[in-house]
């Protein structure tokens, strides 16, 4: 019996190698396959696990979604040395991709019952009223405050009691307090006692970034208005103080466009019955849902933005007009300064002649220097970055789990 040779391997038909990985772990798998590329898949599992809370997409209109959104994808962007998971509405799973990044889904018992928080290191609740916020004492929370608006507004009581009761309890379970602004920053340390908050908690500002609006190409907006026209932003209620601006059309030509993402019944009545004061009732127009295009037409043409509120925690719309070149004119309350800087014009008080002394001057000014003054405006809005924005909370991450 004659035996045969094994045939002998083929020096040319070598096994292909496994395709290249992408994403976060490839910054671990540098060891190609074997029991090198194990090893460090393990040191990769072995990473921090944190979750960062994305529940505020269930409203994409929302502030707090416009928030939440650019943040999450930097820090996808961005992120090193964790593990990093999105806590996301439903509709939302796979919102921001699927390298470098997995996904908890909200459920609606969640409010009663919180999810799961046990394997995570580090959970990052995004808003002072959210309901999700983990109970597992070996889990650090992050917890971003954008505003203490129920101090300034003089709610309903039933509304001042279930906001505080909400912000108090957030607050006692943070391990690191971070806000938008300074002023919010300040508001915390003055209301200490009323929050529940204890100095040694560690507590900083850190500047939001804003995303960059470009206006569509030939976009026509729903409403077009036929003459110049100013342009105001925001939830249509009483903080925002609308009710002072239609006095600033009389005497003039102008228009004035009111746009929010929602808007009270009560305060639309008390805008209408301003605008029929002041006789300018047939170019005072309300809007309500605007498109994110239609925003950006708005701001791309109009003569002007307003925001004369009475409590804002931020004031995302100014930076967006100023991404534009437009002038803006701002109260000086709450956190608008601080947002506007030397770039905006101020209402040093409410009444119609001094507001419209304020407005008139200051689009003199713009005109007289068209070119400067718009870049002075888009540079002051170009401080707002979110790759610094999420910079900075990685650190904060990096702070509290050492």
């Amino acid at each position: 019996m004659v035996r045969r040779a094994a045939p002998k391997p083929d020096p040319v038909r070598r096994r292909a190698h496994p395709p290249a990985r992408t994403g976060p772990a490839a910054r671990w798998n540098r060891g190609g396959p074997g029991a090198g590329g194990g090893v460090v898949i393990f040191a990769f599992m072995s990473l921090p696990l944190i979750c960062f809370d994305c529940e505020p997409l269930r409203d994409r209109h929302s502030g707090f979604s416009h928030f939440v959104l650019p943040l999450a994808e930097e820090l996808v962007r961005q992120n090193h040395h964790y593990r990093l998971c999105c806590y996301v509405p439903p509709a939302e799973v796979g919102a921001l991709g699927t390298r470098g990044v997995r996904y908890l889904t909200q459920r609606s018992f969640h409010k009663y019952f919180n999810p799961p928080s046990y394997r995570f290191r580090l959970w990052h609740t995004t808003s002072q009223l959210s309901w999700y916020v983990p109970t597992s004492p070996f889990t650090k929370v992050v917890l971003t405050i954008h505003d203490l608006n129920f101090l300034h507004e003089n709610p309903d009581e039933r509304t001042y009691v279930r906001q505080l009761a909400m912000v108090r309890r957030n607050i006692r379970r943070a391990d690191y307090l971070v806000t938008i602004s300074d002023f919010v920053r300040q508001d915390v340390l003055r209301h200490a006692d009323l929050l529940g908050y204890s100095p040694t908690q560690p507590l900083r500002y850190v500047r939001r970034g804003v995303e960059a609006l470009r206006p569509a190409p030939d976009h026509a907006p729903a409403y077009a208005p036929r003459r110049p026209f100013l342009f105001a932003l925001g939830s249509i209620n009483a903080k925002k103080n609308f009710h002072v601006l239609p006095a600033l059309l009389y005497g003039n030509d102008y228009e004035l466009v009111l746009a929010g993402g929602f808007a009270e019944p009560e305060y639309v009545a008390a805008i209408e019955a301003a605008a029929a004061e002041h006789g300018v009732a047939d170019r005072v127009k309300l809007l309500v849902r605007v498109s994110e295009a239609d925003k950006a037409w708005y701001y791309a043409h109009c003569l002007a933005y307003l925001q004369p509120s009475l409590a804002e925690g931020f004031g995302l719309p100014v930076v967006e007009a100023m991404q534009f070149g437009k002038p803006v004119f701002l109260s000086r309350l709450t956190s608008l300064p601080e947002v506007g800087g030397a770039a905006a014009r101020y209402f040093e008080d409410f009444t119609p002649a001094g507001m419209a002394r304020t407005l008139a001057d200051g689009l003199r000014e713009y005109r007289a220097h068209p070119e400067a003054r718009a870049a002075e405006l888009r540079a002051h809005a170009a401080t707002f970055s979110w790759a610094q924005a999420a910079a900075d909370y990685l650190a904060v991450y990096a702070e509290l789990l050492g």
